[in-house]
């Protein structure tokens, strides 16, 4: 796709996918360039002196002395400029192993990788298993269990809520997060204080508590701005948000329960739809990319990548009046992408040693903070330290002091409700991308017709399925 502006195009990578990450491969530029701004901002915290190599050392048990380890792995990736950052890290500890990383555009990595494992040619060591493709991935039975030997995981060492998302049908533990992923709501501190009365992160959340709060609230606010002033940007930003709250097993076989995972977030949306709180824009078009710098929309949603990488990026002059706050009945995952080991790779060893030291370490979680701003699933790191919640954050200022690593980890990622994939979460994503326009503009459709008409589409979509 022809490169649009630098923000837009990142926004549009990251949330397009509903749920699931990244839409498109597009981000790789603007991903590698906010790669390098934060590694700038914190260059006096990373740590490669040969004294902090040997505690890297110390924590990798997959081999007794990191020099000794020897292979090439090989990573089909679609942002290789930030991968080759953790790779020099990695190998200041293991020379001995090299890391190939090769770029598959995003758009076309799940069509390569089942076209190539259908023909029988060579795959990558790691693969890659983006939200808006992890249950088909899982689902191709190509991923090693990481609980298993040569790697042995301990899921008790992963935050709790990236558990179900590495995981499969049957609870075996596929990937690794590259990320930790939760929810909040971002608001506009300004308007906050305008026409709720506070500024401040637990008293904004005490307020929209629920969906019937945040819907009283918005009638509140449409009164006393004469209509002007909206709760949310678009009617996606609230059904995307209940989704992905609506965690319920709803796939059994070729059995899948539309009504029983659509109905209450139809429901809601709808609601706030009838009560004229949200606004009528497009998700995902230039105009909702631009009300980011608006002063008529109030909450945005935001996973913990959207702090650096859309918020600040789409409103430039917005520094210090943003804050981050629990959504209407908590948080919920937004986007992600998993990191596996293909299970008939012969550099298991090696492949576990680069996923284990970035992704799963004390000091990883360091390299991936100071070099991204990304939050390690790795649990333990938090404690540790190398810890960053006594750290500020790159973007903690555009947030008026707010200390994101804490709200996230501490408060956000605990809660978060979390489900393991299936194939047909990207189904019910191509869906939701294609009825939202359809239920903001006709009035006429209410709860029970919306909910046939995402029946209808899912069906069309998945032909071999039972829709219930």
């Amino acid at each position: 796709m022809k490169r649009k502006s630098v923000s837009v195009v990142l926004a549009t990578a990251m949330l397009t996918s509903v749920l699931f990450g990244c839409g498109d491969g597009s981000n790789n530029q603007k991903v590698e360039n906010s790669s390098e701004q934060v590694s700038q901002e914190n260059t006096e915290s990373e740590t490669s002196d040969a004294s902090v190599a040997g505690e890297a050392a110390d924590t990798t048990e997959t081999a007794a002395n990191p020099e000794d380890l020897t292979g090439t792995v090989v990573i089909w990736d679609w942002d290789g400029g930030t991968q080759q950052k953790y790779v020099d890290k990695f190998n200041e500890v293991y020379p001995n192993v090299t890391i190939e990383v090769q770029d598959v555009a995003w758009d076309d990595y799940m069509t390569k990788l089942q076209t190539s494992y259908v023909s029988g040619m060579d795959l990558p060591d790691i693969i890659l298993g983006e939200m808006a493709w992890r249950g088909t991935l899982y689902e191709m039975g190509i991923c090693d269990d990481l609980e298993e030997a040569p790697y042995n995981l301990d899921r008790n060492n992963m935050v709790a809520s990236s558990v179900p998302l590495v995981s499969d049908q049957n609870g075996n533990i596929l990937g690794l997060e590259m990320q930790v992923t939760p929810a909040g709501f971002a608001y506009k501190r300004d308007l906050a204080k305008e026409y709720l009365g506070t500024d401040d992160p637990a008293e904004v959340g005490a307020m929209i508590s629920d969906w019937d709060a945040f819907l009283e609230v918005g009638k509140q606010v449409s009164e006393k701005s004469n209509g002007k002033v909206k709760m949310m940007v678009s009617l996606g930003d609230v059904l995307l948000s209940t989704i992905g709250q609506n965690v319920v097993d709803y796939v059994d076989g070729d059995t899948v329960d539309i009504t029983k995972k659509m109905t209450k977030p139809l429901e809601t949306t709808i609601k706030m739809r009838d009560a004229g709180i949200i606004g009528n824009v497009e998700m995902y078009s230039a105009s909702w990319y631009s009300a980011y710098a608006a002063d008529e929309y109030i909450f945005y949603e935001a996973g913990s990548w959207c702090p650096p990488l859309v918020i600040a990026k789409n409103d430039t002059e917005g520094e210090g009046n943003w804050a981050v706050t629990t959504p209407p009945e908590g948080s919920f995952n937004l986007g992600g992408t998993t990191l596996s080991v293909y299970k008939d790779s012969e550099n298991k060893e090696a492949a576990w040693a680069y996923l284990e030291f970035i992704y799963f370490s004390e000091l990883g979680g360091s390299y991936m903070y100071d070099l991204t701003g990304n939050y390690s699933c790795y649990q333990p790191y938090y404690e540790s330290e190398y810890s960053p919640m006594d750290k500020e954050g790159p973007v903690d200022k555009f947030f008026g002091g707010q200390s994101l690593v804490k709200y996230y980890i501490e408060e956000a990622a605990p809660n978060a409700k979390t489900a393991p994939q299936t194939k047909y979460d990207a189904i019910i994503n191509d869906v939701f991308q294609a009825l939202t326009p359809k239920y903001m503009t006709d009035m006429s459709i209410d709860t029970q017709k919306a909910l046939e008409l995402f029946k209808e589409e899912v069906q069309i979509k998945a032909p071999e399925a039972k829709i219930q």
